[in-house]
Formats: structure tokens, C-alpha cells, sequence
């Protein structure tokens, strides 16, 4: 999961972000609903309402002030657009590659999200044509308004063009090219798997606290989940004080991060920790008994606890990456809610599955679990390490040490009269 955002570039109130967060996906959601579109175009207008529900809510505002602030820079007209030209070239390096690499690799050609909008024909010419004007536009406006305009995509151009350039800010492009192909490309593939999956199956269509009721909600997350994350992925903007600001640069940070995802996890799950493959938990509970609501409530609220991480990032989610600190939802409480409630919850829908099992080959699958919640505890210290170079991090963590969640219980404990 993502890491935090930094308070000194939220625009508005964090309370009034999430909100226009929620509001624009489950638009985007019910309209693709209503008009029964195929799962691509439902993906794509989801993620436009969602794209404009925080252009509207944080970025306008941010912008006006970024455009308000800006310092008038003493440099000739040929000067400035010799350096916008020089960005396109870098652009049209980078998109080049991105072109390669999702026409050579099988991991993108096979994907849903690549064949659909390869397929797209008329369609694709025409988003492309205004996406190709609009960052013409883009890129003008946030060098004019960029403290610093000599960026990397500069430093990328001038590379291209055989030029002297800064290595580190050529890499740091590589790395933010692999991380927003690869992960835009598998949140809308999971997009529009997961837009098919609930027009078969909508929660609403079942009878209350029902199985069907339960894994409806369960799906009906998961796409809430992988379209904020598709649209924060997208939306990293300069301009609106969206960008990354450094990425991971450790083996161990990548390796325990992608490890989570397909095409990686699914073979390693089969392969060494096959936890889920037993019994379903209806052996054990029974549906529609007190058990099974505690038992589906509980799970849903940590889901929900999980989503709500999602949405208080805003248009900043993304992973492997540093785009400021969140300190707002769930994030007051503790450092990894999404970590902390995703676990949870996986481990309540697997519990009956385990009892299920009997004694043995229960403690064995529950093992399984513990491995892939440890990978979880190793990304969750990857991401401190590299966010703790940034000091409005560490006075976070010393925050949420003396005032989150655990704090709280701690405090409360020790109070409690002896018996």
C-alpha cells in the first residue's frame, strides 16, 4: 500500500478530499452501472468522474494559488521554449517506452486493460488527440508556475537530445515509468474485472445478511479499492501538488512490494503458501446464524477500515513512492491502517476455513497466513525507512507513538484502578 501525504500540501480540508474522493468514485461506479456500459468504458468513466471530482474539490484551488504565488523568472522567451520542447522530447521518450515495453512483455499484452484499449480503435485516436493537447497545456502551465522548472522530464529531454543531464533525475523517471505502467495497467485490468464480476453478481440483488449479500459487499470494495488506486496512479500532477517526490530505491523495498500483486503473488501463493485452498468457511458457520453476522460484520467493518485508508489518500495514492504524509482517516489512529485492517480481515474470513481443516493441516495453512502477513510487516518497514528521510514523517510517527491507537489503549489500561 501507499504511504502517507504530507499536510503542507493538502489544499483544503482532509475531511472535505475524502469526501469529494467517495463522492466522485461511487458516481463514476453508478453510472456505469446505469448505463450498463462493458466493464472498460465503466473503468475508464469511473475514473473520469473521480479525476474530476478532485480536479474540482483540491486541484483548482491548489492551482490558483500555485499560479498566485508564482515568481516572475528573468529569462528570454526562446529560453523558456527551448525547455518545453525539450520536456515534450523527454515525454516522448518516455511514452515511447511505455509503448515498447506494453507491446513486448506478455504480462501487459495479455492484460484486459491493454487489449481493450488497443481495441478501442476511433476511440482511442480521439483520447489520444485531446490527451497529446491537454498535456501540451499542462506542461506550459506548470513550468510557468514550477519553483524549479528544470525537472526531471527536462533532464530526460536533454538526455534524448545528447545533452548534459543529472543521472539521478533520469533515473528517478525510470523508476516512476515502471511503477505507474505496471500498477495503472493492473488496477484497471482489476477494474474491469471486478466491474464484470458485480454486474453478475451485485450485492443489492440478494436478501440481507445472506452469503451472496456478504461477498457482494466484499466485491463491491474491492472496486472501490482498485479505482481509487488506478486514479491515483493517473493523477500525479504536478501542478496540484500531486507529484512524487522520491521513490523506493532498495531491492528489498521493490521485492516486498510487488510480491504482493500478480503475475508474482498467485505463483508463489500456489507454490509455498496455498493458505486458501481448504474448506469454504459455510462448513463451519452457518449462514444467516448470529455467528455468521458477527462473523460478516466484523470482516466487512475491517474492509471498510481498509477502503477508508484508500480514500484519504486522495489522488496521492500510489505505491513505492513518497508523495507527502497523511496524517487524516484512519491515518491519526496508526502508521498502516490499510496493512493492519486487510490483515484482519483475511485472517477472520480464513479462521473457519482453518477449523475446517482439523488440527494439523489447520496450523499448517494458519502458517501459510503468518507468512504473508510477515511479508506485509517487511513493506510496511520498507516504506518507514525510506519516508523517515523525510523529518515531517518522523514527527508522524513520534505523533502516532504518543497519541494513535495503541497510545490511547495503553493510557486507558493503566488507568483502570487495581481490583
Amino acid at each position: 500500500m501507499p504511504i502517507p501525504q504530507d499536510r503542507d500540501t493538502v489544499t483544503g480540508s482532509p475531511l472535505v478530499s475524502q469526501a469529494a474522493t467517495l463522492v466522485g468514485v461511487v458516481i463514476g461506479i453508478a453510472l456505469s452501472a446505469y448505463l450498463q456500459i462493458e466493464p472498460g468504458k465503466a473503468m475508464a468513466l469511473a475514473l473520469f468522474c473521480l479525476l474530476l471530482a478532485w480536479i474540482v474539490v483540491d486541484g483548482t484551488l491548489a492551482a490558483r494559488r500555485a499560479w498566485a504565488s508564482r515568481e516572475r523568472r528573468d529569462e528570454a522567451p526562446a529560453i523558456f521554449w527551448r525547455r518545453i520542447g525539450t520536456k515534450l522530447v523527454g515525454l516522448a521518450a518516455l511514452l515511447g517506452a511505455v509503448v515498447i515495453v506494453c507491446s513486448v512483455f506478455p504480462f501487459f499484452t495479455q492484460s484486459s486493460a491493454v487489449r481493450w484499449f488497443i481495441e478501442a480503435g476511433h476511440t482511442t485516436i480521439v483520447i489520444s488527440i485531446a490527451l497529446a493537447a491537454a498535456t501540451i497545456l499542462y506542461i506550459v502551465a506548470t513550468d510557468l508556475v514550477a519553483e524549479e522548472p528544470d525537472d526531471y522530464l527536462n533532464q530526460v529531454g536533454r538526455a534524448v537530445l545528447m545533452q548534459d543531464f543529472r543521472e539521478e533525475d533520469v533515473l528517478f523517471a525510470l523508476r516512476l515509468l515502471a511503477i505507474k505502467c505496471f500498477f495503472l495497467v493492473l488496477m484497471f485490468s482489476g477494474g474491469m474485472a471486478a466491474f464484470s464480476d458485480l454486474a453478475d453478481k451485485p450485492a443489492w440483488a440478494f436478501p440481507s445478511l445472506s452469503a451472496a449479500w456478504f461477498e457482494g459487499l466484499l466485491r463491491l470494495a474491492f472496486l472501490l479499492d482498485v479505482v481509487l488506486a488506478a486514479g491515483g496512479y493517473i493523477a500525479t500532477f504536478k501542478l496540484f501538488g500531486w507529484h512524487v517526490r522520491a521513490t523506493e530505491t532498495t531491492a528489498l523495498g521493490w521485492l516486498v512490494c510487488l510480491i504482493c500483486y500478480e503475475p508474482f503473488f498467485p505463483a508463489i501463493s500456489h507454490a509455498f503458501v496455498p493458505y486458501g485452498e481448504g474448506p469454504g468457511w459455510e462448513s463451519v458457520i452457518q449462514e444467516g446464524s448470529a455467528v455468521f453476522i458477527l462473523w460478516s460484520v466484523t470482516t466487512l467493518f475491517c474492509t471498510v477500515i481498509y477502503v477508508w485508508a484508500t480514500v484519504a489518500f486522495g489522488p496521492r495514492f500510489s505505491n513505492l513512492t513518497h508523495r507527502g504524509i497523511i496524517t487524516s482517516g484512519p491515518y491519526r489512529f496508526i502508521k498502516h491502517p490499510a496493512y493492519v485492517s486487510k490483515n484482519i480481515a483475511w485472517w477472520l474470513f480464513a479462521a473457519p476455513s482453518f477449523i475446517a481443516s482439523g488440527l494439523t493441516e489447520g496450523l499448517a495453512r494458519a502458517g501459510m497466513l503468518a507468512v504473508v502477513s510477515l511479508i506485509y510487516v517487511m513493506r510496511a518497514r520498507a516504506e518507514e525507512r525510506m519516508l523517515s528521510r523525510d523529518p515531517a514523517y518522523r514527527d508522524y510517527a513520534e505523533s502516532v507513538a504518543a497519541n494513535g491507537l495503541l497510545a490511547m489503549a495503553k493510557r486507558r489500561l493503566m488507568s483502570k484502578p487495581a481490583a
